[in-house]
């Protein structure tokens, strides 16, 4: 467990040191412009609302659900980049979508996800997008 704790704390000095040195850029960002170094952020989320449940998964089909990710306390001015995964305690892994994202803009995304009983699956199994974006936010 001590060797655990500080290899998390070696790893967040050198994340944060790596930040600092403004060694994080976009490429190719959304919208073709790229802004300023100070105001480039890296946002990351669950849509777990208690601990690992509390999705708010919706009823799409009889194969599927969707949820809508809000990324509004990230604060990007513009539309990130953004990266999901399907994670919950079973069954997951069989089923697709989970790291589709659609529409994305500054203030979210939607991801969809395809699976015999979907909405059952999900609220029984508790699962959840896991998120991270980076964007601007001046």
């Amino acid at each position: 467990m001590v060797l655990r704790k500080h290899t998390v704390m070696l790893i967040t000095m050198i994340l944060v040191t790596t930040l600092r040195a403004g060694e994080m850029d976009i490429v190719n960002p959304y919208t073709g412009q790229t802004g300023p170094q100070p105001c480039l952020k890296l946002c990351a989320g669950t849509t777990a609302t208690n601990g690992k449940t509390g999705t708010p998964w919706v009823y799409y089909s009889s194969n599927g659900a969707y949820v809508d990710v809000n990324m509004r306390q990230c604060g990007f001015t513009k539309t990130p980049i953004v990266t999901s995964a399907l994670a919950g305690d079973s069954h997951h892994w069989s089923t697709s979508g989970g790291s589709s994202t659609y529409n994305p803009s500054k203030y979210g995304f939607r991801v969809y996800i395809h699976k015999d009983n979907a909405l059952k699956q999900a609220r029984d199994y508790n699962w959840r997008i896991d998120w991270q974006a980076i964007g601007y936010t001046c």
